[in-house]
């Protein structure tokens, strides 16, 4: 039931396709809205547009995650979806030829015989949280990205955040500007470029106002990119990062100074096909590269967690 799902049952619902949203959070969004009280998307957006129902003009090139987990209900809602909040999977079989699917509606148990089965579950559905010797028997307060709710209640404190990838940088950020002492430990070499940078030689030629003025609609700009194999992708992204490279130098300069492990990926195709690949291991920079540079985010780059 995020935007994927969504997105999937809005199609569904075109073609005359009955279908069943179970989403396990309470409402339509709540995927977005509940995580970090800072988080901003960082893909423009005439990126993010949903099926057959745009977002407005006047909306923000990157959009604040309450707002997009509104947009998220409001959409839901207008497109008439069978969407059920509070109705987590807690099962499913083949049986012949259906599935049983054993949910909950308004909290008594039900089961679906659907003929199939989606798994929208989300690149980032499910937290992964590394084993660190010592963890049990530390004192301060330990939780997950995925449960870090904002910057706000950590003022004073000293803080250290495992990970140098976008939650990574966000957070440390977020705590920064409340207050805190962040301190960041990077365990490998992270792709960061800015979002200027991005917009000026990646995703604007395809997303952007500009490229609307061209003629090159949402719909013009998914087919282009959706007809590049993946095999080929990585060649045509070499040249934009070598470019990125020149454009931002004192970005890159600073983090090196700074002792910050950074690069454009293993050959050096950056940011897309990273996010193909791994999903993680990037950053786009919207501030926190530059409070590392300013020394206002402590580093600890190159080594690993001995110990909590």
């Amino acid at each position: 039931g995020g935007q994927g799902g969504i997105a999937l049952g809005a199609r569904l619902k075109r073609l005359g396709v009955p279908a069943v949203i179970l989403e396990k959070n309470g409402r339509a969004g709540d995927s977005w809205r509940k995580r970090y009280a800072s988080l901003v998307l960082h893909d423009p957006v005439w990126y993010d547009h949903l099926p057959y129902k745009p977002f407005p003009e006047g909306w923000p090139v990157f959009t604040p995650k309450d707002q997009l987990g509104d947009w998220l209900e409001q959409y839901a809602d207008e497109m008439q979806l069978e969407y059920w909040g509070g109705s987590p999977c807690l099962g499913a079989s083949r049986n012949g030829a259906a599935w049983e699917v054993r949910t909950l509606r308004n909290g008594a148990p039900v089961t679906l015989h659907p003929k199939h089965v989606v798994l929208a579950t989300g690149m980032s559905g499910f937290p992964s949280v590394p084993k660190i010797p010592g963890a049990e028997r530390f004192r301060g307060t330990a939780v997950h990205s995925s449960g870090f709710e904002g910057g706000a209640g950590w003022a004073g404190k000293k803080c250290v955040v495992i990970g140098a990838s976008t939650s990574a940088h966000d957070i440390c950020q977020d705590l920064v500007v409340h207050g805190a002492e962040a301190t960041m430990v990077q365990r490998s070499s992270v792709i960061v470029a800015t979002s200027e940078a991005l917009l000026e030689h990646a995703w604007g030629r395809l997303y952007s106002e500009a490229a609307l003025a061209r003629g090159v609609t949402t719909d013009i700009a998914d087919l282009t990119l959706a007809s590049i194999p993946h095999k080929v992708l990585p060649s045509l992204q070499v040249p934009l990062y070598q470019t990125i490279a020149k454009r931002d130098a004192w970005l890159y300069e600073g983090l090196a100074r700074a002792g910050f492990l950074h690069d454009f990926g293993p050959d050096g195709s950056g940011i897309h096909t990273c996010y193909l690949r791994r999903g993680a291991g990037y950053y786009i920079e919207t501030g926190a590269s530059k409070m590392i540079i300013e020394g206002r985010i402590g580093l600890a780059s190159g080594a690993g967690i001995a110990r909590l």
